[in-house]
């Protein structure tokens, strides 16, 4: 029994293991503050409502479905909202704890990783996905190509257009500055 037969301990479980990653993911395909909160609540809910349908499918792993019904449910609100991504974001792997002071090396890598995570934001959203989970996820080209509902060669074909795409909004930040 597992928590498409509903059960709650297995949901707890799947909590601990996923929100986490959920919630990076969430917030790099530009949803931010409150609104990536929600949208991860959202997420949560859905996949126990519909976790029964993922056992018949067997040609998909349970973690490229999980992703795939959150970059789903992720684009749908984008849409419906006809929302673009945030332009300017810092990513929240590097944001130090308690206030605590940056060292010269954190400031740069906060800055190197807020200049990454504001090119991310300017790729077309399926580049960025493919993009998010392969690179921050640390999908495979398979897994994410399931996840995205799409073949292996179409995720590596997104690949190289989205770091190709960030390469130049890279370089053309660091110009600016």
């Amino acid at each position: 029994m597992g928590m498409a037969e509903g059960q709650h301990a297995a949901f707890d479980v799947f909590c601990e293991r996923y929100a986490a990653a959920l919630n990076r993911l969430v917030y790099r395909l530009g949803f931010t503050g409150a609104e990536c909160e929600d949208m991860l609540q959202d997420i949560l809910v859905h996949l126990w409502q519909k976790s029964m349908h993922w056992s018949r499918q067997k040609d998909i792993s349970a973690r490229a479905w999980i992703y795939r019904v959150a970059t789903n449910l992720c684009i749908d609100v984008q849409r419906k909202n006809k929302r673009q991504p945030v332009q300017t974001a810092v990513d929240i792997d590097v944001v130090p704890l308690h206030g605590a002071e940056r060292s010269d090396f954190e400031h740069e890598q906060a800055q190197r990783s807020a200049h990454v995570e504001a090119a991310l934001q300017t790729l077309p959203a399926r580049a960025r996905q493919a993009v998010v989970l392969v690179y921050y996820q640390e999908m495979s080209n398979k897994e994410a190509a399931d996840a995205m509902g799409i073949s292996v060669k179409a995720i590596e074909s997104l690949l190289v257009r989205g770091r190709k795409a960030l390469k130049q909004n890279l370089q053309k930040s660091q110009e600016v500055i």
